[in-house]
């Protein structure tokens, strides 16, 4: 990952220290979210949630930029990471500690993954365009944070009950996807009646692939 100029270096120890983390308590998935987001160019931001407009959140860092390389064609995952940004509220790191900033990559990791891939595919054009709408994004994102807040235990569990993602019933904790299909319903209006606009659409004008040539001409 590559530090926003802003990030002050007692943040950009609680993040790494975060990813760390991710890599000693996840699973598998985790684990590949926490290497993304640490071996990649993926550029990290720390800001105000004014800014940043949640707990976290993920954008591409030069629209234009990003349009114009997958128009070039075969743009690869780690090179699309460089044209996303990972963004955690001033407030998650001051209030929610390691265990909010960790619960934030998880999530906003699972977004910037999907914006990296989105980009590749993309570039690649054909058949396989990764292209979710905004409620499958979201019902992902928080399912994969879901299975990392039981994984991880104790606090984790708490937020994860009190946010919905986790149910308990005496000992048993699990993961509720009818508890995150609420949630996303509830707070962001989305389900599979009302999906969303798609990630695409996270560049304006909408990230195209390019076209076809034929003889070598466009």
């Amino acid at each position: 990952m590559i530090f926003h100029s802003d990030v002050e270096e007692v943040d950009r120890s609680r993040v790494q220290r975060a990813v760390a983390d991710i890599l000693t308590y996840g699973d598998s998935f985790h684990k590949k979210i926490a290497r993304f987001i640490d071996k990649t160019e993926l550029v990290l931001f720390v800001g105000p949630v004014s800014v940043v407009r949640g707990s976290g959140s993920v954008q591409l860092d030069d629209m234009e930029a990003a349009r114009l390389r997958v128009l070039d064609g075969e743009l690869g995952l780690r090179e699309a990471a460089s044209y996303v940004r990972l963004n955690i509220a001033r407030e998650t790191i001051d209030t929610g500690g390691q265990q909010g900033i960790e619960g934030t990559l998880v999530h906003e990791g699972k977004h910037a993954m999907d914006f990296a891939l989105m980009l590749s595919s993309f570039s690649f054009g054909g058949e396989r365009i990764f292209n979710p709408d905004a409620f499958q994004k979201e019902f992902s994102a928080h399912l994969t944070a879901a299975y990392y807040m039981w994984r991880r235990g104790g606090t984790f569990i708490d937020e994860g009950v009190s946010l919905g993602l986790l149910e308990k019933n005496g000992d048993l904790v699990r993961v509720s996807p009818d508890g995150i299909r609420d949630r996303l319903k509830r707070r962001y209006g989305l389900s599979p009646e009302t999906p969303g606009s798609r990630l695409e659409t996270a560049s304006n004008p909408p990230i195209s692939s390019p076209r076809k040539k034929w003889l070598g001409l466009l």
